[in-house]
């Protein structure tokens, strides 16, 4: 199964406390930590999560630079824990704007983890739907491909990571029923999942029941 998760809630976690935004963002890494460890026990093969969008560029210098280094911290720290653990780690989203030490963490842990395969975890960092279709476009142009060559098995060739399958169920923590611009292409036949439980709380729990829901849909695809 390949789960993608849009970990929506760690800014609410954290107002709730009276944290600052960085203490709701540390907070949900550690979650995240969690739910790697937990997925393969519950058939998730692949997993797909939301780290940083293109849009949350807009949120204010600390809170951006907090991120930044968390996610450098996330890609160095949890390295050899994600390795001997049997995780290959996957990035998805255009790196070139992130800080040098952010880009370096994850592309050595990209390398170290490539022979790894009980879990694949894909990082959605500075990741657009719209952004990758845009980039997705502009790299068809550079190639050059005839207009009536362009077909769907051609068009996902330009995307980013083409072999990794959509996602079968796409859940969102903390309440909200939006895909935020999120594996837009990828999540045409994707079932979702909503919960109310802000990121940070999230627990192996949340997403046994969340696979439990999936479980029991019927997938038509149209027909």
């Amino acid at each position: 199964m390949h789960a993608a998760i849009v970990m929506d809630g760690n800014r609410r976690w954290a107002r709730l406390r009276g944290l600052a935004p960085a203490d709701g963002h540390a907070a949900g890494e550690a979650a995240l930590r969690r739910i790697v460890m937990a997925a393969p026990r519950l058939g998730v093969r692949t997993l797909t999560v939301f780290g940083f969008s293109t849009e949350n560029w807009s949120r204010g210098s600390d809170e951006v630079g907090a991120l930044m280094r968390l996610i450098a911290s996330f890609a160095s720290i949890r390295k050899d824990e994600l390795l001997a653990a049997g995780i290959r780690v996957r990035v998805r989203g255009d790196l070139a704007r992130l800080p040098f030490a952010a880009r370096a963490a994850l592309r050595a842990l990209e390398r170290a983890s490539s022979g790894n395969s009980r879990l694949t975890l894909v990082l959605a960092i500075n990741y657009g739907g719209r952004d990758e279709i845009l980039r997705a476009v502009r790299s068809i142009a550079r190639d050059r491909v005839a207009h009536d060559a362009i077909t769907e098995d051609v068009f996902r060739s330009h995307l980013d990571l083409p072999d990794v399958g959509d996602p079968e169920i796409v859940i969102r923590t903390g309440g909200e029923q939006r895909l935020s611009n999120f594996l837009i292409y990828q999540c045409a036949y994707s079932e979702f999942v909503t919960l109310p439980v802000l990121w940070p709380d999230f627990e192996e729990e949340h997403l046994a029941q969340a696979v439990a829901q999936f479980g029991g849909r019927q997938r038509r695809f149209g027909a």
